[in-house]
């Protein structure tokens, strides 16, 4: 048991503003009211389609109490059931329509559509897990495919099994009033929390027609009737209802904290009537919890669903994001506040710029204690550092960079040795190699980024002056292009070049250049930028003006803005 002298005071909440804080707070006294030795934070999700960002946070809910739990060295671990022992229920979007044959079958025995892993739940467990562990997350993963048949719960399926009028009166009470026409003594004489699964079709169209004590035998509607043992040692085909196997792992794993989603915590839901049968049957105590709103797209209306198709992925979101971010984004936010994932270019740039402000701040030694926590546990686990880039250039000027050179390495690393140089940076590696190496995995993140980006939003710099478009220029603009020729040159760095841009207008307008904008300066300002990206790039809009400038060196600038 876990005594008072081993464990930390719970702290005043209003001292401690970290949700993660003040939850594993509420695990600790849990664990002293358990006697538990071990904290274990579970998490369990069922791989009956793309695993999501939605179900991340369950997840990723479960790993952050862990690793506070194991900062403050106790032990803990974080123990996640694969629940691919859940019957297929329908053919998702981008299966093929054949696989409806498969329909009733446990998750673990349907076949790949792809035919590279062993099973369709692998194939999603494969890709999930493959995404965790860049995240940094570790667990100890048990699969409910190889735990159910391996007879791990037969002696707690027997318990179910022989108090089944029990739990039918529990779950009866937690049923809405007149949902059922049958009798209620009639459900309850029919009432079994055991569904097999058929030993000659794999499917549970099962009914169970009786229990003896050792011995459950059913009937199928492919015309088996059979039954299997439940006695120690044997190695049954079958599972417990969902509301019953839940409680009951609860007890088997010695769980002490659990996050769940809103639905799973409505008063008549399976967390409710699991706290009664894990106390009645098992004799022990429901987990610590915390209630976790959904994960929904910008500008969708429902939650992600896996059975949907087409929902985005932990690992869709690391080709554009770097591992520590997308911690960042669950971490920083309470378990019940629900948010929304928004993968358009510009939302994912601000994105980064608001990581590396965050960043820079904590480094600089100006955040707050709880800002400073946050930040480990984004960026180092009990494993390990979790993995970043070492040197995390601009992504607003990295994508663009990657723009404006189709991709081309070679022409990345020299632009960004320029802006190096010029920055007085002197810790430059010797190679390309190196420099590209430091820029990992912020540089793959930026290629796919661009990549993906519609054609409209692509970048085609001219090779050559855009005379057709200096004409349409009025004197005074076309002064504000040679103004920004000949100032441009004295500071060519990113900072440098945005507050020279910026300047021009209003230098225009006989303001000095630091006058702060104005609705009418802002009007003016567009005005000037619109005649840069015509004679730039032929557009009216297109990157940061500069970032597109440094991209472009002095010489090829001083190219397209100057006629010859």
């Amino acid at each position: 048991m876990l005594s008072s002298p081993d464990l930390p005071e719970t702290r005043d909440p209003a001292s401690e503003a970290s949700w993660i804080a003040r939850t594993a707070d509420a695990v600790v006294e849990h664990a002293k009211q358990t006697g538990a030795t071990t904290l274990v934070c579970a998490s369990g999700i069922s791989p009956s389609g793309e695993i999501h960002l939605g179900n991340l946070r369950e997840a990723m809910t479960a790993h952050l109490i862990a690793e506070e739990l194991l900062a403050r060295g106790l032990d803990a671990v974080h123990h996640h059931s694969w629940d691919d022992y859940d019957r297929f229920r329908k053919v998702p979007a981008g299966v093929p329509k054949q696989w409806a044959e498969h329909v009733g079958k446990p998750l673990a025995a349907v076949p790949d559509p792809d035919g590279r892993e062993e099973s369709y739940a692998v194939r999603h467990m494969t890709r999930f897990t493959d995404a965790l562990d860049r995240l940094g997350i570790r667990m100890r993963e048990v699969r409910q495919s190889v735990a159910y048949p391996a007879g791990a719960y037969n002696e707690r399926i027997r318990v179910a099994l022989d108090r089944r009028g029990e739990i039918f009166d529990i779950l009866e009470t937690f049923q809405t009033e007149g949902r059922h026409e049958t009798p209620v003594e009639e459900r309850r004489a029919a009432y079994y929390p055991y569904k097999p699964y058929c030993e000659v079709c794999g499917k549970d169209s099962t009914e169970v027609t009786g229990w003896d004590g050792d011995t459950i035998g059913y009937t199928c509607r492919c015309g088996h009737t059979g039954g299997h043992s439940l006695a120690d040692g044997s190695h049954p085909s079958g599972k417990l209802v969902w509301k019953v196997d839940w409680p009951m792992r609860w007890a088997f794993e010695g769980v002490q904290f659990e996050p769940a989603g809103e639905d799973h915590h409505a008063p008549t839901s399976s967390f409710a009537s699991g706290r009664v049968i894990v106390r009645e049957l098992y004799a022990a105590q429901a987990p610590s919890t915390a209630v976790y709103s959904f994960v929904r797209p910008a500008g969708g209306g429902g939650k992600l669903s896996s059975s949907a198709g087409g929902a985005a992925t932990p690992g869709s979101i690391l080709d554009i994001l770097e591992p520590p971010m997308v911690r960042w984004l669950y971490a920083r936010r309470l378990p019940a506040n629900g948010f929304t994932i928004d993968f358009s270019p510009s939302a994912i740039v601000r994105l980064y710029d608001e990581w590396d402000r965050y960043r820079a701040k904590v480094l600089a030694g100006q955040a707050s204690a709880v800002e400073e926590h946050l930040y480990e546990l984004c960026v180092h686990t009990h494993a390990g550092p979790v993995e970043q880039s070492a040197r995390p250039v601009s992504f607003r000027l990295l994508s663009a960079l990657v723009d404006l050179t189709a991709g081309n390495t070679a022409q990345i690393a020299r632009l960004l040795r320029e802006q190096l140089a010029a920055e007085g940076a002197g810790d430059v590696p010797a190679t390309d190699a190196e420099l590209l190496a430091q820029l990992e995995p912020r540089l793959s993140n930026a290629i796919r980024y661009t990549e993906a980006l519609p054609d409209t939003d692509r970048t085609l710099v001219r090779t050559e002056f855009h005379a057709a478009a200096w004409q349409d220029l009025d004197p005074e603009t076309r002064g504000g292009v040679a103004l920004l020729v000949e100032r441009m040159v004295t500071d060519w760095t990113l900072p440098g070049l945005t507050t020279t841009v910026y300047a021009i207008p209003k230098l225009l307008a006989g303001l000095p250049a630091d006058a702060d904008p104005t609705p009418e300066l802002k009007k003016q300002q567009r005005t000037f930028f619109k005649a840069l990206y015509q004679l730039l790039v032929s557009r009216d809009t297109g990157p940061r003006l500069p970032t597109l400038l440094l991209s472009l060196g002095p010489d090829r600038a001083r190219t397209l803005l100057t006629p010859s």
